[in-house]
């Protein structure tokens, strides 16, 4: 391991290949289904170890760039297979789901162990952004507070919508969760809540 990468680099390229493996499955649905000839302008292939590829010099720098990509290229690819055909968002959800549920969380886990493993599998752009802060934990809840939407801007730039994003993550959370007795629940301001679901 290199002196200057630590296991926080290690996680942030983790969440970052999640989403790299979402966007390829959203691209490989539309191919087969024939609403795009080829999702290669979308999807990057990288399987060497992190080690090899950063840049030392500028580690920040080099993850801010690849959560910046990751970003980008999915909200344009969705964008791209939903322009003029909504109807295609519930088969995107159940790409959602189904990888979600590869990810799920273990069955016996807490509150507190469903909301890390969600948290390992999304993209809230970098730690030091502190999108993400707890306000409530117990052993039967978890809430937490999305401070601002870093994925929103992605969106509308590529001339869509941040609750096409928001209703896929929903559906991708839905499937990490599909094995335990939590439910996430939204105020719609940003405030989450993970319950049992009794």
């Amino acid at each position: 391991m290199s002196a200057f990468l630590g296991p926080i680099h290690y996680r942030m390229y983790e969440k970052i290949m999640v989403q790299e493996e979402l966007l390829r499955r959203m691209a490989d649905k539309a191919v087969q289904e024939g609403w795009l000839d080829s999702g290669a302008d979308y999807v990057q292939s990288e399987g060497r170890p992190l080690e090899e590829i950063i840049d030392e010099a500028n580690i920040h720098g080099w993850l801010s760039g690849r959560i910046e990509s990751v970003e980008k290229r999915y909200a344009k690819l969705i964008v791209k297979i939903l322009t003029g055909h909504e109807e295609r968002l519930d088969d995107l959800k159940a790409v959602a789901y189904t990888f979600g549920a590869e990810k799920a969380a273990g069955k016996n886990s807490t509150a507190g162990e469903c909301y890390q493993r969600i948290d390992d599998c999304t993209l809230d752009g970098m730690p030091c952004d502190g999108v993400n802060i707890v306000t409530d934990k117990s052993e039967t809840h978890f809430c937490w507070q999305q401070r601002f939407d870093v994925h929103g801007a992605y969106w509308i730039e590529a001339g869509g919508k941040a609750q096409d994003y928001y209703a896929l993550r929903q559906q991708f959370i839905a499937g990490i969760l599909m094995a335990v007795n939590y439910v996430l629940t939204s105020s719609g301001q940003g405030e989450y809540s993970l319950c049992r679901n009794d």
